[in-house]
């Protein structure tokens, strides 16, 4: 699935253009000014009501001029996307120049897609276990001294389920396997679920998608270049070393339009490639925004904003595991006595410590290469770089995203991410 075209445009070109040669000027005049940046967002929600469904929609824009300031930047951030507002947050710069005090045409309306209200409204009638769905929308606009660049972005999914087993979905709207992720978050909790004796060590074996917990943190958040340049990840002094078995290949790919985290180009205006991040078990690269590329002379295109009231920040997209040959069903044949995770409910990794945690919400106990007795929730724990080394070589033939993962929540900023991974097969792991 590719990224959307939009057939109408964000904001209006002939205005940009006007933009781009302002921020080309002052940019020449004022080395300090780094971007403008414009965005427009739109919630919208369907909920339950006694007489039936309700829909609600939320729109809001805003600007933001980007500043160098000693090692750092600092912005200047307002709500709307005006000329006026250009003039406010450019300040005494923008006075310096003679420009015409107009703001470009009218836009048209961000709307959700066709046939969201419909299935939303009717996805609800058919439980009592969903308060609402949400649909997020976003577009928009990086200028500077290159021009203007328009950024694009799928339509997500957001649905919460409430109860004694809260669970949610965050997904690309219209992904063709949306309806079965949408009964596997609705299905009820096993009777009887049985758990290990905590401290126990078994062989996991994460089916197809569920892994992507782990490895967004473990190959995800420990390699986004602030935690590398301050020397928080543990991973920061290992490139080109190996720290997982040489069939592992993991990539950051913004241009899997049908995973949550992609994008055209980040909110710095870089375009997005997808880059290669561990190769055959080998530490090749990390996860930059353009100052993060500077310091470590890798691959910038990660730069993500929260919201316009926020600078850009080194943040993954989406995780995609390289899949392997093998039959998952064959897989769980060999295993004599282990875990089948099949829906992981998220997962911490502390950089002081290494200490990774993954939390299981679904799973079930095999033995003799059968399934026994369903998994109670229980909490997988190791070293985070041992339990990447100890994914075992032999790697499904399955990918498939995680629906569960939901948003990623750093320095208390949330964005949406998105994971693809086969089933995987564990050998270090201790149950808590």
């Amino acid at each position: 699935m590719s990224l959307p075209t939009p057939s109408d445009p964000a904001f209006d070109p002939l205005w940009l253009e006007e933009l781009a040669g302002l921020v080309r000027e002052l940019s020449r005049r004022t080395p300090r000014l780094v971007d403008l940046y414009l965005e427009r967002r739109l919630e919208a929600r369907i909920s339950r009501e006694h007489a039936g469904t309700v829909g609600t929609e939320v729109r809001t824009e805003g600007l933001a001029a980007r500043w160098r300031s000693g090692a750092g930047t600092v912005i200047a951030a307002r709500s709307g996307v005006t000329h006026a507002v250009v003039r406010e947050v450019l300040g005494r710069a923008f006075r310096r120049l003679a420009v015409p005090q107009q703001r470009g045409l009218p836009t048209a309306e961000l709307d959700p897609p066709l046939h969201w209200r419909k299935w939303a409204a009717r996805t609800l009638e058919g439980t009592t276990r969903l308060p609402g769905i949400w649909l997020l929308s976003r577009r928009a606009v990086v200028v500077n001294a290159g021009g203007w660049h328009e950024l694009r972005s799928p339509d997500l999914l957001r649905v919460r389920l409430e109860g004694t087993a809260p669970a949610a979905l965050l997904a690309v709207w219209s992904h063709p396997q949306l309806d079965g992720w949408m009964e596997e978050l609705l299905a009820p909790p096993p009777p009887k679920p049985w758990a290990p004796p905590s401290g126990t060590r078994l062989p996991v074996i994460l089916t197809s998608g569920s892994a992507g917990a782990l490895v967004h943190e473990l190959a995800g958040h420990l390699l986004e270049s602030d935690l590398v340049t301050t020397g928080i990840s543990p991973m920061g002094n290992l490139e080109g070393a190996t720290v997982a078995s040489e069939t592992l290949t993991i990539l950051d790919d913004p241009t899997a339009g049908d995973l949550p985290g992609s994008f055209s180009c980040d909110d710095e205006g870089v375009a997005a490639r997808p880059v290669t991040l561990v190769d055959g078990g080998v530490l090749r690269s990390w996860i930059c925004d353009s100052e993060g590329a500077r310091v470590l002379g890798a691959p910038a295109g990660r730069g993500r904003r929260a919201t316009w009231q926020h600078p850009p920040a080194s943040r993954m997209s989406n995780l995609v595991v390289a899949p392997g040959g093998a039959d998952p069903e064959a897989m769980e044949r060999d295993l004599s006595h282990g875990l089948v995770v099949t829906r992981a409910g998220g997962a911490t990794v502390d950089p002081a410590t290494g200490t990774f945690v993954l939390r299981v919400e679904r799973g079930w106990e095999v033995r003799g290469g059968r399934r026994r007795r369903p998994l109670a929730p229980v909490h997988l724990v190791g070293s985070g770089l041992g339990v990447l080394a100890s994914i075992d070589p032999v790697l499904g033939n399955d990918a498939c995203p995680d629906w569960r993962l939901g948003w990623c929540v750093k320095d208390g900023l949330a964005l949406p991410t998105g994971t693809l991974t086969p089933t995987l097969r564990l050998t270090g792991v201790e149950v808590l």
